[in-house]
């Protein structure tokens, strides 16, 4: 017997939810492009008025009016961090631009800034932001204090009525795991030969030798980052364990002394209650 051919019909297809979630799609994905071509010509809109002005023009303009910025909202920070640290990710370094966060700081009486660049380029040419400094502010040499791996810092006390110096730093990844390494094995070596006991190693001994061997800075109370991916890129694993982390959310080309207010007051809100 031949076989019967039967006429098979198609299963019917739901073009109406096919065709709204096409749309949505479509309209998702063009919302995404405009979000971004918006940013983009905002920091073009914003790169172009800052290229119109003179280099010296805009650094005079960006020092003496963001430290002016700076003590007139002053006042409705209620704490300011002692230790503040710069976290340089992928970012290439300008020191140009570097050099504002040493004039802010200093405006906001922080004692400490430090400066940390995971490559280490930063570090091994410190003195050119050391220049930067002193070429926009005669005065730099009286008000701040430069620290390199061959000098050593002295708590120094301030007369009454003086304001404190700043004292600036700079760290690599030779100073955050790699130091510990190094202290771990000359603890060893020094339990071995019986100089000190393993009672004697405790917590606060560490911190000591750590502070010791970055010239008695206290550990950083504020870290800020550039854009939005938060990593400590190796930054003192010891030192930051209770550091608050916050984002400038911008490239460093694009930050001003708004967003470093705006870190500020997010750092004086803060309350850190140690697990309790």
């Amino acid at each position: 017997m031949e076989p019967v051919l039967r006429e098979t019909k198609a299963q019917p297809v739901n073009t109406l939810i096919v065709t709204i979630w096409s749309l949505l799609h479509y309209m998702f994905t063009w919302l995404e492009y405009w979000g971004l071509l918006v940013r983009w010509c905002r920091r073009v809109v914003s790169h172009l008025l800052r290229s119109q002005q003179q280099p010296e023009q805009q650094d005079y303009f960006s020092v003496g009016h963001s430290q002016l910025f700076i003590q007139q909202h002053l006042a409705t920070v209620s704490k300011i961090p002692k230790h503040l640290v710069v976290l340089l990710g992928p970012e290439e370094p300008d020191y140009r631009l570097l050099s504002q966060f040493v004039f802010w700081a200093r405006s906001a009486d922080i004692q400490y800034i430090s400066f940390y660049d995971h490559r280490g380029i930063l570090k091994r040419n410190h003195e050119n932001l050391v220049r930067c400094v002193q070429t926009l502010q005669l005065n730099a040499s009286e008000n701040i204090v430069w620290t390199s791996p061959s000098t050593l810092v002295q708590s120094q006390s301030t007369p009454p009525g003086k304001r404190p110096r700043t004292t600036v730093s700079f760290y690599s990844p030779a100073d955050g795991k790699q130091g510990l390494v190094v202290l771990s094995r000359s603890l060893g070596e020094s339990v071995r030969s019986r100089n000190i006991l393993i009672g004697d190693i405790n917590v606060e001994f560490l911190d000591q030798q750590l502070q010791a061997a970055h010239h008695h800075i206290p550990d950083p109370d504020l870290a800020l980052y550039f854009g939005d991916l938060c990593s400590t890129y190796g930054l003192l694993p010891w030192q930051i364990r209770l550091t608050e982390f916050l984002a400038l959310e911008l490239r460093l080309r694009d930050i001003t002394v708004v967003h470093f207010m705006n870190c500020l007051l997010k750092f004086s809100r803060c309350q850190q209650r140690f697990g309790t």
